[in-house]
């Protein structure tokens, strides 16, 4: 019988995904060993294993030492870790050291194992008809979600759907056009969220649900809308996607979390969930762990420092009275700049005297978290997704068991309310999903008489610092909004803090790094070395 010779392709279990130590799920279990094509494929056991491998296929920015982030005007990296992203950085998506070089060719081997898996979960007789759905349900979310990637990233693509021969697999396919694509990809959700279960039990909870696969079809959704893809400003898109957000906000199968800080260190809540998509840790060594603490903590505390919020971000603050820093009558004093902010802002960011572990940040010159080598370039460090009771320092191979949260529910929350502004303007529901979020930390509700675009402008900045450093939402946002070649074509900002006599401190802005971002990067190259093996992938994304 036909040996695999790859045992990743069939059943090996999510390595980078998993429950906490103190609960196996079905992402816990050992590898098996290699067995033949065909025992998999006449075994329901097997069967529903060899998915799991599908679970990898759920990105984690823990990854690599820099966040998606890093990327944007959110987050500036130290000088030694800045040439890995110089393409990025410079515009430059030909650099070889593109950090997304491999995307093409990657989601394609992604895609041929799920297009295989479907096929012969649809062919074989072994399965319950409960099961075939389950399975199918699942291949066909992490189908589109993959798609999903190709499309965002490169505008047209080629769309294969089945399984393939040998022979026809070597054909070359045409590119689809980026409205089929997305079409696509919302049809597929459609139809997996009727294939898909609301809920697993205990043992298999972390699977793709129903419920998931709907709320993943909102972030599609509002990209199709916005007008990077939607030149004409359909109302129509807008309202589709403001539907669909509404759909799981009746649903009531997630909620907002009574703690904003415990969404990102608090696991297993299986009751109405905040989290809805995340890539998994369990710290254990030689298992699933990262180690996000320890590049990101100061060198104060024996961290790295790697990823640094940049002024522009902290800017974005509102204070705690709900007003603009520049708005009159917030109350800023530019002397005591932290003072009396969203109280997101110190969940999230740590600043000169934050109380941090067991005493304050020093980000003043010459203060215990400015070090000579390496010193943040922005005056800040991140203390979002950070565990501080966590000690890195205690067990050198101890790693990091954060999960990554790669979406959740008020991104759902958000996703609505920008749609449904869009296309009817502030109606009672914008307002009311909006303020959620901000109610959850004790932020005023927003004005009541805003227009169409004051509430488009606050619906932006909320997206900014409720989901600061997630998956590559903010990236994706300025490109969908066409904003990218304005808020990443320029330098973004830092500070200089200088302690007095006294003890009082100054502080100094800054240029703390440079992006380029010019209308070619909207969308990325395809590949020279794929248009090379198929010429039917012509033309080349415009600009390049």
């Amino acid at each position: 019988m036909k040996r695999i010779n790859n045992i990743a392709r069939i059943l090996f279990l999510a390595g980078l995904t998993t429950m906490t130590s103190c609960q196996k799920d079905f992402l816990d279990r050992k590898p098996l060993n290699l067995v033949s094509e065909e025992t998999v494929w006449q075994d329901p056991a097997l069967i529903k294993l060899s998915i799991n491998e599908f679970y990898t296929f759920l990105n984690t920015g823990f990854t690599n030492t820099y966040l998606p982030g890093a990327i944007t005007d959110d987050l500036q990296l130290i000088g030694s870790e800045e040439r890995k992203l110089i393409g990025y950085l410079s515009g430059d998506f030909f650099n070889t050291t593109f950090p997304e070089r491999n995307l093409w060719k990657d989601a394609y081997a992604q895609i041929r194992k799920v297009n295989y898996f479907i096929g012969r979960v649809e062919q074989t007789n072994v399965l319950n008809d409960t099961d075939r759905k389950t399975l199918l349900g699942q291949a066909r979310f992490f189908r589109a979600f993959i798609y999903f990637q190709l499309f965002s990233n490169f505008k047209d693509v080629p769309l294969i759907t089945r399984l393939q021969p040998i022979e026809e697999a070597e054909d070359k396919p045409l590119k689809v056009s980026h409205e089929d694509g997305m079409a696509f990809i919302a049809a597929e959700l459609e139809k997996a969220a009727t294939e898909l279960p609301s809920t697993y039990s205990k043992e298999e909870w972390g699977r793709i649900t129903k419920d998931a696969a709907l709320a993943f079809l909102t972030r599609v959704l509002i990209w199709d809308a916005s007008p990077l893809n939607n030149e004409d400003n359909s109302q129509q898109r807008w309202q589709k996607a403001a539907d669909a957000a509404s759909r799981v906000i009746s649903g009531q199968a997630y909620d907002l979390q009574k703690e904003y800080t415990n969404v990102f260190l608090t696991k297993n809540i299986m009751t109405r969930p905040e989290v809805i998509l995340e890539s998994r840790y369990n710290g254990l060594k030689g298992e699933r762990q990262h180690a996000f603490d320890k590049n990101n903590s100061s060198t104060g505390f024996g961290g790295k420092g790697i990823n640094c919020p940049t002024q522009d971000l902290v800017d974005a603050y509102e204070m705690a009275n709900g007003k603009a820093i520049t708005e009159q009558g917030s109350g800023y004093d530019k002397a005591k700049p932290y003072v009396g902010r969203d109280p997101r802002f110190d969940k999230a960011i740590l600043h000169n005297e934050s109380l941090f572990k067991d005493r304050k940040i020093e980000t003043f010159t010459g203060g215990l978290d400015m070090p000579r080598t390496n010193p943040t370039p922005t005056g800040y460090y991140i203390r979002k997704f950070i565990d501080e009771k966590f000690d890195y320092n205690k067990d050198a191979s101890a790693g990091s068991s954060t999960n990554w949260v790669i979406m959740r529910y008020a991104e759902v929350l958000l996703n609505f309310a920008e749609a449904q502004n869009e296309a009817t303007g502030p109606t009672q529901a914008v307002y009311e999903a909006v303020n959620a979020i901000r109610k959850r930390v004790n932020m005023p509700e927003l004005a009541k008489d805003l227009n169409q675009e004051q509430m488009r402008v606050k619906i932006r900045n909320e997206r900014r610092i409720e989901l600061a450093f997630e998956d590559n939402i903010r990236y994706q946002d300025l490109r969908r909004w066409k904003a990218a070649e304005t808020m990443l074509n320029k330098s973004v900002s830092g500070v200089t803090i200088t302690k007095n006599n006294d003890g009082s401190f100054k502080y100094a802005p800054k240029s703390a790094g440079t992006r380029v971002f010019t209308t070619k990067n909207y969308w990325m190259p395809i590949p020279l070395v794929e248009l090379g093996v198929n010429t039917n992938l012509n033309p080349q994304n415009p600009g390049w």
